[in-house]
């Protein structure tokens, strides 16, 4: 098979990111990767060819809750965190990070913050680049979408969930024990909570409208570390079902 990455900046900053794992018509999946953002001055695609590529039967199980208020929402996900095996001050301390930004420099990253669950330190060796999970993709998106617009998910969250859904769905398999997410979207406030107990827990609305900070934390053990990044960043993956 073959690792199609995408990613656009512009001045700089990290504004848009897609993962694709394709066995053919690779040029349908570049001009779809290409499409994707919105504006950027700088675009990097990666293809690289994968020679194992592992599968998991079943994507995490899909859960959906709206509050009135970002407080609200905000300490449902760190109630979540707690249930997933994080301390109430380290999951406190992920969504603070979240909310002014990752980047020691100011503003978001283009990985994820690796976190040490029980302690709260952030154990990423560039904590401006953080830790990227790469090489995952649906054995058949189509199928998945379809299901997706089924179940009465909207299209404008389709897009969106079916990626992150992915995504979130290897890091658990890759040993993370929990991980928080809301986007850099400034027009896009649900996050979500993922873990191995928990499911994929969809939480609206994790921050205020019009805001661009946003990003990940993987709470992760220490013990764990290289051999979760080893997952993370060298291991391809297929999620087979919803």
């Amino acid at each position: 098979m073959w690792s199609l990455r995408m990613r656009a900046e512009k001045e700089g900053k990290h504004v848009s990111g897609a993962e694709r794992l394709t066995e053919e018509r690779t040029y349908k999946v570049l001009l779809e990767l290409y499409r994707r953002p919105k504006d950027y001055d700088k675009m990097v695609i990666t293809i690289e060819k994968v020679e194992n590529v592992f599968t998991i039967e079943k994507a995490l199980p899909i859960y959906s809750y709206d509050f009135e208020s970002v407080e609200k929402a905000r300490e449902f996900a760190v109630k979540k965190l707690v249930e997933a095996g994080v301390p109430e001050g380290v999951a406190w301390k992920g969504i603070d990070l979240l909310a002014r930004g990752p980047n020691p420099k100011g503003g978001n990253m283009r990985g994820a913050v690796l976190m040490d669950t029980i302690m709260g330190e952030r154990l990423e060796e560039d904590q401006e680049r953080g830790v990227r999970t790469v090489m995952f993709d649906w054995k058949d998106r189509k199928a998945i979408e379809k299901a997706l617009k089924a179940r009465g998910v909207k299209p404008y969250y389709i897009k969106r969930l079916i990626d992150a859904l992915a995504l979130a769905t290897k890091n658990i398999y890759c040993g993370v024990v929990a991980e928080l997410c809301w986007s850099d979207d400034p027009d896009y406030t649900t996050g979500y909570v993922a873990s191995r107990s928990l499911g994929y827990v969809r939480i609206k609305p994790l921050k205020e409208p019009n805001t661009p900070i946003g990003g990940r934390v993987y709470f992760v053990r220490g013990k764990d570390i290289e051999s979760v990044k080893e997952c993370l960043e060298k291991r391809a993956l297929i999620v087979e079902s919803l």
